[in-house]
């Protein structure tokens, strides 16, 4: 019915989107003693998933049931940035959101792009 563009698309926005929250909730605890910084890995998930789908060299081999990668939010551990052992950079993190909200606007766009292609074919049928 669809092409996997918009699947994709959708995931990446879901993701951007998790992210968005996690780097808000950094912000939000800079000055809470002890809080550690909280990330999102998914595209570290996505790649390792890839290779496992790729690895079947034989067409008689088992085929694995695929699962649908999910994006993890882990929590730094070692690193305290400041003597209150908090690990919140703020700078890194305003970075981190902004460069995470322009993402954000292009896969929203790519998302439109794609729904305008199909009104497109659909006008043209």
């Amino acid at each position: 019915m669809y092409n996997a563009n918009f699947q994709i698309i959708k995931t990446a926005m879901d993701v951007a989107m998790l992210r968005q929250n996690v780097h808000a909730q950094n912000v939000a605890n800079a000055e809470t003693p002890g809080y550690k910084r909280k990330y999102v890995v998914f595209e570290e998930l996505l790649q390792e998933s890839l290779k496992l789908q790729l690895s079947n060299t034989n067409k008689s081999h088992i085929q694995r049931v695929q699962q649908p990668v999910q994006p993890q939010v882990k929590q730094e551990e070692a690193f305290f940035y400041k003597n209150d052992e908090s690990g919140v950079d703020i700078d890194f993190e305003i970075s981190q959101m902004t460069a995470n909200g322009l993402r954000y606007e292009v896969l929203s766009r790519l998302m439109s792009k794609n729904i305008e292609f199909y009104n497109i074919v659909l006008r043209s049928v």
